[in-house]
């Protein structure tokens, strides 16, 4: 297969003060899966539509080169010498078919776990990753399995039938929990005005019958893609935009961790302000699974701090690693400190 080399598969995402892991590194460009609700194929309508394929031995050796630079300067290279936790698989699944013929998924796990690099593997296809369980049950791996809260109808329309079926997903990860791979599910998106808090309660309770004991929420990311993908698709996109305003949205995320609450799973969830007050995560990330070396100059860490009492200045100090810029450093204290009606702050989360 003639593909085109993906040069730059490594970043850090744009929204780094709001996530414990925005370090990633992709396997391949486009998404065979190509789910209706994903907001990174406006990626592919922009940039183009064509596969393009990681080369492992390049990212071996700008994973190398960082580790052994004594004065990184950016934020990316700062990170990659510190060995911040890795999410594979954020933009395109590493698991989709391709894998099978090329193997580039497999080929960058065995240099993460060679070099023990903290890593987040994130997959609709568990079919196609079963052959890489002698590298997911190493201590530095955590897989996260995506299911979001429809099931099977979901299965059909938004993942056209194409990854591994939802029932034979959760098969294997009670087989891998049994084998000691750590797993956590992705529920990402519960999308309001479609999906429903019923919904969400059935799927938690599935996920309790096969022992996996988390799950990650958060609603519709939307952009022109996927509203047209929907609207496509027979949704009413109306509906939805709607119920994804925060005054509609509210209500239902406050109800959706009530009801994790009541079904015992570890919820977890990046939307700081819409949570019912009080609310804390049980985990050092927003996935709802915990990591070794984690990001935590992020609004995740800063809220869990405030609600043990800490002060702002002392909690702004403990978190900063120095992986950003100054105006990194600016952004999180007005975060942290300042109410804006241009963003939202810690000071608009109900502590």
């Amino acid at each position: 297969m003639k593909v085109r080399i993906y040069k730059s598969p490594i970043c850090i995402r744009g929204a780094h003060l709001n996530c414990p892991l925005p370090l990633s590194l992709e396997s391949y460009w486009s998404c065979e899966a190509n789910c209706l609700h994903c907001l990174g194929r406006k990626l592919n309508k922009t940039w183009g539509q064509e596969q393009r394929v990681t080369n492992p031995e390049a990212v071996e050796k700008r994973l190398r080169n960082a580790l052994n630079n004594t004065a990184p300067k950016s934020p990316l290279s700062k990170a990659l010498h510190m060995k911040k936790a890795m999410w594979l698989g954020r933009k395109a699944d590493p698991y989709q078919p391709i894998e099978n013929e090329l193997g580039v998924t497999r080929r960058l796990l065995k240099l993460l776990v060679t070099l023990k690099w903290p890593v987040v593997v994130c997959s609709r296809y568990l079919a196609n990753a079963v052959r890489d369980e002698d590298l997911l049950t190493q201590d530095n791996v955590t897989f996260l399995i995506e299911i979001t809260p429809g099931g099977e109808a979901d299965w059909e329309l938004f993942e056209h039938s194409r990854p591994t079926p939802i029932a034979r997903r959760l098969r294997i990860a009670r087989h891998w929990q049994q084998l000691g791979i750590h797993v956590g599910v992705r529920g990402e998106p519960f999308i309001p005005g479609y999906h429903t808090p019923e919904q969400f309660r059935t799927m938690l309770q599935r996920l309790r019958e096969h022992g996996l004991q988390s799950y990650n929420t958060y609603n519709l990311h939307m952009n022109e893609v996927v509203l047209q993908n929907l609207h496509n698709a027979g949704l009413d996109i109306e509906k939805i935009w709607l119920y994804n305003q925060d005054r509609y949205w509210r209500p239902i995320q406050r109800q959706l961790c009530q009801i994790a609450q009541e079904e015992g799973i570890e919820l977890g969830c990046p939307d700081y302000v819409n949570v019912p007050a009080g609310w804390k995560s049980q985990t050092n990330t927003c996935c709802g699974v915990d990591v070794s070396n984690a990001f935590t100059f992020n609004t995740h860490c800063w809220k869990r701090r405030l609600q043990e009492g800490q002060e702002a200045d002392s909690i702004l100090a403990a978190t900063w690693e120095g992986l950003g810029t100054p105006e990194d450093q600016s952004m999180g204290r007005l975060l942290l400190t300042r109410r804006s009606k241009a963003f939202y702050t810690m000071m608009d989360a109900e502590l």
